[in-house]
């Protein structure tokens, strides 16, 4: 179903898509070429077929180990359906960025100026008229091309982004799953005088000449005491980059991971 929808999708897109003029060539291409992948992804479900509702039973029976076995199986399983986008994305990506940086070296060359890979800056150059002549050419056709291979990476960069949503909140659950402190809650359920915030004493018989008698009752923690004080460390994974880092990413077409493990180390 998500491949025909993704047929559908990219048809459109070799069309005329909201009216916008596209390089017809490139767009043919890019559209064939999308599609070939889909042809083989398509294959490849159909030689899988008659293994996939024997993998499917084995997958529901390991969710018996857990709800939160459950999720990441869910999240697994989304993963590997959407893995045709994940391919589109990173082809769209790769040819959006490569123009990308082709222009922006480009332009360099209209101003006189160089990137120096040595002292990692922008340094003064002179060119000749047969370079200006080729950089003019070549900054022309990329920037007329750009258009087209920005439609199909904003449309597929979309797409990735959703699936990325979906198993960031999946991974957002399981790592809440993990943490909260189920003994303690179910102490909190069934004796709550084990966990004890504090005790608190009640006047119970005052007669005059005789002892005071006091009643003391202990005073047991609330459920978000519970969770505030005895929540379990998480391993899951968090955000890499910051939003502005993230939107310079989209923008330059560098391929985007956002989530990362705690065990690993920040660039």
């Amino acid at each position: 179903r998500i491949a025909k929808e993704l047929q559908e999708l990219l048809e459109w897109l070799m069309g005329a898509p909201a009216g916008l003029k596209m390089n017809k060539a490139l767009d043919e291409v890019l559209g064939r070429f999308f599609l070939y992948h889909i042809h083989l992804w398509i294959s490849y479900i159909h030689l899988m077929s008659p293994f996939i509702e024997m993998i499917l039973w084995y997958v529901g029976l390991s969710a018996c180990l857990g709800l939160t076995v459950a999720l990441s199986i869910v999240s697994d399983i989304i993963a590997l359906l959407t893995f045709h986008i994940y391919c589109f994305y990173v082809y769209g990506a790769r040819l959006y960025c490569l123009k990308i940086y082709g222009l922006s070296s480009l332009w360099r060359l209209f101003r006189g100026k160089k990137w120096n890979v040595l002292r990692q800056r922008v340094d003064s150059c002179s060119y000749d008229l047969d370079q200006l002549f080729i950089g003019t050419l070549l900054f022309t056709i990329l920037l007329f091309l750009l258009p087209t291979t920005a439609l199909y990476y904003l449309v597929f960069t979309l797409l990735r982004l959703v699936v990325i949503i979906v198993q960031g909140l999946i991974h957002f659950l399981v790592d809440f799953i993990n943490s909260l402190p189920l003994y303690a809650l179910g102490l909190r359920l069934c004796r709550p005088y084990i966990l004890a915030a504090g005790v608190k004493f009640q006047v119970f018989q005052k007669v005059a000449g005789k002892p005071l008698h006091l009643l003391m009752q202990i005073n047991p923690l609330t459920c978000g005491m519970i969770i505030r004080h005895y929540r379990l460390p998480t391993y899951s994974c968090y955000p890499k980059d910051s939003w502005t880092a993230l939107c310079k990413k989209l923008f330059i077409g560098e391929l985007i991971y956002p989530w990362k493990r705690k065990t690993e180390k920040l660039d």
